[in-house]
């Protein structure tokens, strides 16, 4: 008889500075995947909360007092001697400064960095995620070019990317990449074709998105080498984005939605059934607005996508 493999559940701290650098912490040489950088944390134990396990950690490790925080992204990973479901929390507020209590190096890295950087298997998504807007507007198709770009002005780049759906063929589209460049805002394209996997990776586009039909026949990662995104509307199509180590996904529809009312919404709880555990950023959409942000964390997703509730000056139509 096999034997099974230990599992255990680990709580870890995304700790941001004023600075907006990442507080992160060097594994003990003698320790599981020793050597590698990592989101302080630890272990679980029986009846903790995430949240009070974690304020625990954070003061036994480095020395932070009533930490407070709040669920980013989970995610079960199988190592050759040990499976992992670790939960990622933001901290929001603490006191003292961050310092290696046990002895283990720590130090504050700026966002772009962290790539480079050694760490667990389990935390490469969520070195990718910290990267990703919480937000993500999809340009209307129903507006003309002057109105588009007022709308571009207006978007906050610190909190909101930019998913040039069918805006992505259309020859104004280096005015818009240019517009989104001065304004730092993070732009996706979607990709119909190698084509325009190639002409984004030229235009140094921060992501590319694979509509389902597209991301179904693909055989391996398109070869674009910022963030690949797809749409996912099944499990099958979700299962086929983590084989492709894909880094994100829009999954759809959470609500019910104006423009397709007659499709059967997921709801937050099937959303979240869905998409907890799994190795890359699942971003909401469909029926949702900016607001639901929290929520959608409640449920396993790192951000949430929309038209009309996320453009500027637009209001959500009523189902």
């Amino acid at each position: 008889m096999t034997e099974a493999t230990p599992a255990i559940t680990v709580v870890a701290a995304i700790i941001r500075g004023n600075d907006g650098r990442i507080c992160l912490s060097r594994r003990p040489d003698h320790k599981h995947q020793g050597g590698r950088w990592e989101f302080p944390g630890g272990k679980v134990e029986p009846g903790e909360t995430l949240s009070t396990a974690l304020a625990r950690e954070l003061e036994e490790e480095l020395g932070m007092q009533a930490a407070l925080s709040s669920p980013f992204m989970t995610i079960a990973h199988q190592y050759e001697d040990l499976h992992v479901t670790l939960h990622f929390r933001d901290v929001t507020d603490w006191q003292g400064e961050p310092s290696g209590r046990e002895g283990q190096q720590v130090g504050w890295f700026e966002i772009p960095d962290l790539p480079a950087l050694e760490f667990p298997a389990a935390n490469r998504p969520v070195v990718t995620a910290i990267t990703l807007p919480a937000r993500l507007a999809i340009a209307p198709d129903n507006q003309d070019l002057d109105a588009l770009k007022v709308g571009i002005n207006r978007l906050d780049a610190a909190s909101t990317g930019l998913y040039l759906r069918q805006w992505s063929e259309h020859a104004a589209l280096p005015e818009l990449l240019e517009l989104c460049r001065k304004k730092g805002i993070k732009v996706w394209l979607r990709a119909l074709s190698a084509k325009w996997m190639e002409q984004a990776s030229l235009q140094g586009v921060f992501g590319l998105h694979l509509p389902e039909s597209v991301l179904m026949d693909c055989r391996e990662r398109p070869g674009f080498p910022g963030v690949v995104s797809a749409a996912c509307h099944s499990r099958d199509a979700l299962a086929k984005a983590v084989s492709l180590e894909l880094d994100m996904v829009l999954v759809s529809p959470v609500e019910t939605t104006a423009s397709h009312p007659d499709r059967p919404p997921l709801g937050w709880q099937q959303a979240g059934q869905w998409i907890t555990g799994l190795p890359l950023a699942c971003y909401g959409l469909g029926g949702v607005s900016p607001a639901d942000l929290e929520k959608a964390r409640q449920h396993g997703a790192v951000g949430v996508a929309g038209i009309r509730a996320f453009w500027p000056g637009s209001a959500p139509e009523p189902v």
